[in-house]
C-alpha cells in the first residue's frame, strides 16, 4: 500500500503541461527517485531500513538521501491532533 501511495501521487503529473500521467511506470520517470526523503524520527527505522528493502525488491531506484528532522514541538511537548496543540496554517 505505502508503494503505491507514494507512486500514485506522481500520477496525473505532468511535465511541462503536458497531458497527465496515468501510467504508474511511466509517472516515476519524472519524480522518481526523491532527491531527499524527509521524515520524522519516529519512523526512521521504517523509512532506511524496510523502505528502501522494498524498493529494491521492486526494483526501483532509492532516494539519494535520507533526512530525519526532530519533532515539531510546541510549549515544549510534541505537537499533535490528540493533544489538541496543533498550530493553524
Amino acid at each position: 500500500d505505502a508503494l503505491f501511495g507514494y507512486v500514485s501521487a506522481l500520477l496525473g503529473a505532468s511535465e511541462e503541461g503536458g497531458p497527465a500521467e496515468t501510467d504508474a511506470r511511466e509517472a516515476t520517470k519524472s519524480g522518481w527517485p526523491a532527491d531527499v526523503h524527509i521524515i520524522g524520527k519516529d519512523i526512521l527505522r521504517f523509512h532506511a531500513v524496510y523502505w528502501p528493502a522494498m524498493l529494491m525488491a521492486a526494483d526501483m531506484p532509492l532516494p539519494k538521501q535520507v533526512f530525519g528532522h526532530g519533532f515539531l514541538t510546541k510549549d515544549g511537548l510534541k505537537m499533535g491532533k490528540s493533544l489538541g496543540n496543533v498550530l493553524e496554517p
